[in-house]
């Protein structure tokens, strides 16, 4: 009787360690997570190396370490990092506080939620200049990147059929 509780005890330990390393399929498929990963790699490959700190006013975007605005309905199951690229979540007062320790406008990615269009689903990440002036938090509108979908039937699975950058 002892070995079988020493067995089933190993064997669960070992199913809760290997769960634990192995990202989840679920976020793997992710459709928030496969638009979030696949506009920050695309930004940083375009805009990487342009100095968008505007004269000072601005902290220079670093497409390694983002910050993402929270929304429990869409962010709760994305990743916080990815090849090489770490994501922090920020509610609005999180934002605030951060406008509030760097003295600067800094870029926010916010997830739109997914539209269909057809066959094809979309989901815009927009990149937002943060800022917070006579007691508000402010949002300038500044590039994006419009993630489209397509359903693979032999694969079945979506994929990225593709994505197009923007700006103002």
């Amino acid at each position: 009787m002892k070995n079988v509780l020493l067995v089933a005890c190993i064997a669960c330990i070992t199913i809760a360690v290997s769960a634990q390393s192995k990202p989840s399929q679920g976020v793997e498929n992710n459709l928030y997570s496969m638009a979030l990963k696949t506009s920050i790699l695309q930004m940083e490959k375009e805009y990487g190396h342009m100095d968008d700190s505007v004269l000072g006013e601005n902290m220079r975007t670093d497409y390694r370490h983002l910050i993402v605005e929270k929304d429990p309905l869409i962010t709760d199951d994305l990743p916080t990092e990815f090849e090489n690229h770490f994501v922090e979540y920020l509610d609005n007062q999180g934002l605030v506080e951060r406008y509030k320790k760097l003295g600067k406008s800094y870029a926010v990615l916010v997830i739109r939620p997914i539209r269909n269009e057809g066959a094809t689903l979309k989901i815009a990440v927009v990149v937002y200049w943060v800022s917070y002036k006579k007691r508000r938090l402010q949002l300038g509108l500044s590039d994006w990147g419009e993630v489209e979908f397509r359903y693979d039937c032999d694969k079945q699975q979506f994929i990225v059929s593709s994505l197009k950058l923007g700006g103002i």
